[in-house]
């Protein structure tokens, strides 16, 4: 801070607001005296605030509030470079002087606060107070799923946390906890019992559906990949969540639920159906689809039906989808339609993030034949022989190479935007704190993307470039690892094995790496995604050659603060049984 130039300092705010909308003094017409008033006064307030905001940047004082981002139209505020350029903006409103920071932003007359420093989210994540945004949930399921107004009545309703034990002076009754009965079911299927059941059934209809490819060991082009493992990968994800019937008498359910997940920026930015009216017919389709196999469902299913794993079943598909239609439908103002809505929520949450990860996952190994060579021999001298589906997924996912492909793939395409909030009482973060009632606002994409943090071997693997080797610690090797050796601290030194193989941790990266969020707003999926995808990666390289056309890979923003990125041109390739 001392060296600071203080010119480009003054001017910071300015240069970092030029996406807002402001009218040029010379462009300006003839005001009527009121006008130049109103003119004079909003440009007196932003003056205003750009001082006190690089004031409170530069103060060393403890628990203040975040600095406030300068604004020109105080009701109105930041809402459309976050609604229109949110990539952008946000990249400028979490940093001060070329640091992380954090401050408070206005959108539309709400305030949230923007978190971004290591120290402070690693204290946010630690906060016992916090539980989820239940308006921010609300604002979802309504604009994003179409949830009815009835049902959210009772989302907003819900101030008893997600705890087992209710908030203290929540009268909520027990069968309305939609915060805790959805956290609790997704705790149970992806982080108790019914993980492996469900990885397993994944593995197994992968296998399948991969066997059933109209591909031999000659080459066969196809036209893109990421439209192949929407299709093969994306389907036997989510048959092991949502069981086969669903696909079974909804055979375009599949392809539905990509469109949807394409136009849900369109439905993010409050864009009307008169203006778009893909997104809401496509919407509309899905949700009538699930509602037509839950009819189906009912009529058919019984409890002889579930599968020796105790947990899968040919109609429901898995525990957690049974006690959803349990649980949702006890809640006062539910019915089939709010739980369409639901659980149009739960498919895109399970496959939107997971099938494109596995998918550049893949793409990486195989776009680099050494790498490629790299994997397979590691499998080799892991599981011989060994058949793929004989394979304990526990044991597959302590592979320190194939965990850190995976690792650096999260951290360079999967940017999404964390809320968090405080209903009952203020939160110390240190140097910041947040007021009873705020609404905190992490983005992965801004830490993810920190040259000032990762390990990047002096320039030559760029944070904004693939390296396989990111997240890998070797014991003689200081300047491995994820994190710059002149910025590590206790926290966030990397195991560093004795035998002198390399290991594989996220450990002490809380604040720096978070595609899943954190603390507890951290996704339940994390477990399951990872068997997915490193079970994908030793699929793939096991039995086929895929060779990647010429490209360049661009990635779009359309979708930045809501996951992983759809690539802007089809990536051709082509495939062949191995010999």
């Amino acid at each position: 801070m001392n060296s600071l130039d203080w010119k480009a300092l003054v001017t910071l705010p300015l240069k970092k607001v030029a996406v807002l909308p402001y009218a040029q003094v010379e462009d300006l017409p003839k005001f009527s005296v009121i006008g130049v008033i109103i003119a004079l006064a909003l440009a007196f307030n932003y003056g205003l605030q750009v001082i006190i905001y690089h004031q409170q940047n530069l103060s060393l004082k403890e628990q203040q509030l975040p600095p406030k981002y300068p604004t020109l139209i105080p009701w109105l505020g930041s809402a459309l470079p976050f609604l229109l350029d949110n990539a952008n903006f946000l990249r400028t409103a979490s940093s001060y002087a070329g640091e992380l920071a954090s401050s408070r932003i206005t959108v539309a007359g709400k305030e949230l606060y923007l978190f971004q420093d290591r120290d402070t989210v690693r204290r946010l994540w630690k906060a016992q107070s916090l539980s989820s945004p239940i308006p921010f949930y609300v604002h979802v399921l309504k604009h994003f799923f179409g949830m009815h107004n009835r049902a959210l009545t009772t989302y907003r309703a819900d101030n008893s946390g997600a705890s087992p034990t209710p908030n203290n002076n929540s009268n909520v009754l027990e069968k309305n906890r939609l915060d805790y009965l959805t956290h609790e079911g997704f705790k149970r299927a992806f982080t108790g019992p019914a993980l492996a059941p469900t990885a397993r059934r994944y593995m197994k209809d992968l296998a399948r559906r991969c066997e059933d490819l109209n591909v031999s060991d000659d080459w066969t082009d196809m036209p893109d990949l990421v439209q192949f493992f929407r299709t093969v990968h994306g389907a036997a994800l989510l048959q092991a969540v949502f069981g086969p019937s669903l696909l079974k008498i909804n055979p375009d359910f599949m392809d539905d639920a990509w469109k949807f997940d394409d136009s849900i920026p369109w439905l993010a930015r409050l864009v009307p159906s008169f203006v778009n009216p893909e997104p809401y017919r496509t919407r509309e389709r899905l949700r009538n689809q699930l509602k037509r196999w839950y009819k189906y469902a009912r009529e058919n299913f019984s409890d002889d039906c579930i599968y020796e794993d105790g947990d899968g079943d040919p109609y429901w598909g898995s525990e957690l989808i049974r006690y959803q239609q349990k649980k949702y439908l006890q809640a006062d103002n539910f019915d089939d339609d709010a739980l369409a809505s639901a659980d149009l929520a739960l498919v895109w949450g399970t496959v939107g993030n997971a099938i494109p990860t596995t998918m550049l996952s893949v793409y990486h190994v195989f776009k680099d034949p050494a790498l490629l060579k790299r994997v397979r021999e590691g499998l080799e001298a892991d599981f011989g022989q060994t058949t793929l589906l004989d394979i304990d997924p526990a044991e597959l996912i302590k592979s320190t190479l194939l965990s850190s492909i995976q690792a650096e793939v999260l951290r360079l395409y999967v940017n999404v935007c964390v809320m968090v909030s405080s209903p009952h009482a203020d939160v110390s973060l240190g140097r910041w704190w947040m007021p009873k009632g705020g609404t905190a606002l992490v983005s992965s994409g801004m830490t993810h993307m920190d040259n000032n943090y990762w390990n990047t071997r002096d320039g030559l693997y760029p944070v904004r470039s693939f390296w396989a080797d990111r997240f890998v610690t070797y014991s003689h090797d200081q300047s491995s690892g994820p994190v710059q050796l002149a910025v590590r601290d206790k926290r966030q030194s990397e195991p560093r094995g004795k035998d002198g193989k390399p290991s594989f941790s996220v450990q002490g990266l809380e604040a720096s790496w978070m595609p899943y969020g954190g603390g507890n707003a951290i996704c339940p999926g994390r477990f399951l995604a990872k068997r997915v995808t490193l079970f994908t990666i030793a699929l793939m390289t096991r039995e086929f050659d895929i060779e990647i056309r010429p490209h360049t890979l661009e990635m779009g923003s359309w979708k930045f603060g809501m996951g992983v990125e759809k690539p802007k041109k089809p990536i051709a390739f082509r495939i062949r049984r191995r010999k």
